[in-house]
């Protein structure tokens, strides 16, 4: 019952946590948005987030760089800019590539 042709909303994450521990969809959803306004907290005060057999979210500053605009062919400067990076636990990994059934991804190579 995901929406969003396969992607898994905060709704949803809501409901899978009310019919897995048998709270209201409100009361999880306000678990849900707490949780996620203590991560962006964190991220933007250049903290780490780590969650154990999951996965770390690390901010991270780009530096300003020049790049191209494609239809002009003009150099131009790209500003320095904040980000965050994820990388999935060992764990994480290993149970995701273990799955069977379609290919989530679309091949990057552009083949």
């Amino acid at each position: 019952m995901q929406s969003d042709k396969g992607a898994l909303t905060k709704l949803e994450i809501s409901k899978r946590i009310s019919q897995e521990l048998g709270f209201s969809v409100r009361s999880t959803s306000k678990v849900v948005d707490s949780l996620f306004k203590v991560m962006k907290e964190a991220l933007d005060s250049g903290e780490i987030v780590k969650i154990v057999r999951f996965g770390t979210f690390s901010p991270l500053l780009k530096k300003s760089r020049k790049g191209i605009n494609p239809t002009t062919g003009h150099s131009i400067l790209i500003p320095a800019r904040k980000t965050v990076s994820f990388r999935p636990s060992p764990l994480l990994k290993k149970r995701v590539n273990a799955q069977k059934g379609p290919q989530i991804l679309q091949d990057r190579s552009g083949k």
